[in-house]
């Protein structure tokens, strides 16, 4: 219902206002219209009306499909949301969609913890975090994402296994075991045991300064004949160590023959 204004005539008494009756019916239905917008009809809501440029919280919107203008934490905005819930923003198919004007969206620290992003399981019994380095660390730096398909990234704690990398001069340290088949060279100084052929199953030639007195090394050990038999293609000259007769050995080109 539109606005009744009361008609007043054009002078005081001059008989050409409302009569009583038609004025009390306009301020009846004036004030029903106003009951019923912000109550029941007969009874006012005790809720706080919201304001246009007053300060206020409001609890228990829904918003559709708003536009959003001004600063935010600082930051001037003008975006536009399809739903706008308790739950956060979302977008038509229920994913939280957030469109920044530069495509970074930051998480600010404060007091003495760093930004982060929590993320939780399905029954959000446990979380994970993403969190910066700290202040102390001076670290402003990017990192990007692995490309290709599904896959972990590589923890400094976890146990993992990494498939096709190439370490470039790597320092390995601690008690660990390198095993499989090496196409490339090892160079530098290695203290311990190589256990294996090295060349694969056909050992490549070797060169290196004349063996001293001070120079020890340890010939790759076999059990027994047989299992010198099961060298594929063994080089001549190639030495090893029969451990049932303990005698090194030598590959003549044909057979396996003590050296003492």
């Amino acid at each position: 219902m539109a606005y009744q204004p009361l008609g007043l005539g054009s002078a005081a008494n001059d008989g050409s206002g409302d009569d009583l009756r038609t004025g009390g019916d306009k301020i009846n239905d004036n004030f029903v219209e106003i009951y019923t917008k912000l109550g029941d009809g007969s009874t006012l809501s005790s809720d706080t009306v919201a304001l246009l440029t007053a300060t206020q919280t409001m609890t228990n919107k829904t918003l559709t499909a708003p536009t959003i203008n001004g600063v935010v934490g600082g930051t001037t905005t003008s975006q536009t949301i399809t739903t706008l819930t308790t739950e956060g923003i979302q977008n038509a198919t229920g994913e939280l969609e957030i469109t920044a004007a530069n495509q970074v969206v930051e998480i600010q620290g404060g007091g003495s913890n760093s930004g982060a992003i929590t993320l939780n399981c399905e029954q959000n019994s446990h979380g994970q975090k993403i969190i910066a380095q700290p202040h102390s660390a001076g670290v402003t730096n990017t990192l990007t994402l692995p490309a290709g398909g599904n896959q972990e990234l590589v923890g400094t704690a976890a146990t993992q296994t990494l498939t096709g990398k190439t370490l470039t001069a790597p320092t390995i340290t601690g008690a660990g075991a390198i095993a499989g088949v090496f196409t490339g060279n090892l160079t530098g100084n290695v203290t311990g045991n190589i256990d294996g052929i090295v060349g694969g199953t056909t050992p490549a030639a070797v060169t290196g300064t004349t063996v001293t007195a001070n120079t020890t090394f340890n010939l790759p050990a076999y059990a027994d004949a047989a299992a010198l038999a099961g060298i594929a293609s063994p080089a001549a000259g190639m030495l090893a160590y029969q451990t049932d007769t303990n005698k090194a050995v030598v590959y003549n080109g044909t057979s396996w023959n003590d050296l003492y």
